[in-house]
């Protein structure tokens, strides 16, 4: 039988103990990895997915076929709109809504109508104020819920990257100006929501946080809350409704992961605040929602890919104290409120009362 010293048994132990801490930290290395990338095969390639074409200088070309836009409406019956230049240099524009009733006399003139600010959806790299599904939308927005909607024409990336939509959104000087006889004859100032869909969700979120810091810049347009419909966000970690839903027809995960990486910040991970706002806390200027008097309202629906996503963010606001409103509907996909009848009328069920509360 072999001797051991004490040196040589303390040596050994010494040896076992890295071992094992060693197997384990690889253990636990390998489940974060897989809980973040070990996913179902998935064989969809998100540019067709999304009919986008990439290009050597980091743009991307956008296939206009799938991507059509139309005019604002001059002979609606119900609903009126124009297009305005906002910022000439960035190419920004609006294109307005006014209900028919705001100028045929059947609107009380001394009632004046509450103003939406829009942010449509796209993932930040598609779309437009003049796209069919969101022209129809703040058209039949307008007419139902009886509001003046500004629908922005915000800077896509990849060629202008976050936060540049942010500060597309939030240019909201020209209104508190006047400059279009719309809005001054017809808005009321002290009734302003901001409002998106999808990526547009996103933007008004991170635009209301900086609105914060510019209230008195921005008055008398005084805003009230936020309306975040099936809001865009993302993470490391893939959260359940994610991985339940990983080649969602509407909302794969390797395109939702396709427009992170085409949005944000050059280097910039999906740890980012601007995609998850969950992290480091979330921020702090959410405690002052409620010094403004600001509410919200957040909706989604079972089969979207992002509620897992809503749900943490809707526990951000409570955590903050905030007021807000969380409604998730049977069923649906992500952008259904847009696109559907029936889901877009249970929409403006929701959107009439938060408005009459206002």
């Amino acid at each position: 039988m072999r001797n051991f010293t004490t040196k040589t048994k303390i040596t050994f132990a010494i040896f076992l103990l890295i071992s094992l801490v060693s197997i384990q930290y690889y253990k636990d290395q390998n489940h974060k990895s897989s809980k973040k990338m070990s996913l179902p095969n998935q064989i969809i390639d998100p540019y067709q997915h999304l009919h986008i074409i990439p290009n050597p200088n980091g743009t991307i070309t956008r296939l206009t076929e799938f991507y059509p836009s139309i005019p604002p409406s001059v002979s609606s019956s119900l609903t009126l709109s124009k297009d305005v230049s906002m910022n000439s240099n960035n190419g920004t524009w609006v294109r307005i809504f006014l209900p028919r009733t705001a100028i045929n006399g059947s609107h009380p003139p001394n009632r004046k109508l509450p103003i939406v600010v829009f942010a449509h959806g796209g993932g930040f790299i598609l779309h437009s104020a003049a796209s069919p599904v969101f022209h129809n939308f703040c058209s039949e927005l307008t007419s139902q819920l009886t509001v003046l909607v500004i629908s922005v024409e915000y800077r896509l990336a990849p060629e202008s990257r976050l936060p540049a939509a942010y500060d597309d959104v939030l240019e909201l000087r020209w209104v508190k100006e006047g400059k279009d006889d719309w809005v001054k004859e017809h808005g009321n100032f002290s009734r302003c929501v901001l409002m998106g869909q999808s990526a547009g969700a996103n933007i008004v979120y991170n635009a209301g946080l900086k609105a914060l810091d510019q209230v008195n810049d921005l008055r008398p347009l005084t805003i009230m809350g936020l309306i975040l419909i099936q809001p865009f966000f993302g993470g490391l970690d893939r959260t359940g409704s994610e991985v339940r839903l990983v080649n969602d027809p509407y909302l794969p995960l390797v395109v939702n992961d396709l427009t992170w990486d085409l949005a944000l910040p050059i280097e910039a991970d999906r740890g980012h605040e601007f995609c998850d706002p969950i992290t480091r806390g979330g921020s702090n200027k959410l405690s002052l929602f409620n010094d403004m008097g600001w509410r919200v309202v957040v909706v989604g629906c079972d089969d979207d890919p992002l509620l897992d996503r809503q749900v943490e963010l809707v526990k951000l606001f409570e955590s903050k104290s905030v007021i807000v409103n969380f409604t998730i509907s049977d069923g649906g996909h992500h952008g259904v409120f847009a696109s559907d009848p029936i889901k877009r009328s249970e929409l403006f069920v929701i959107l009439e009362k938060f408005l009459g509360n206002l």
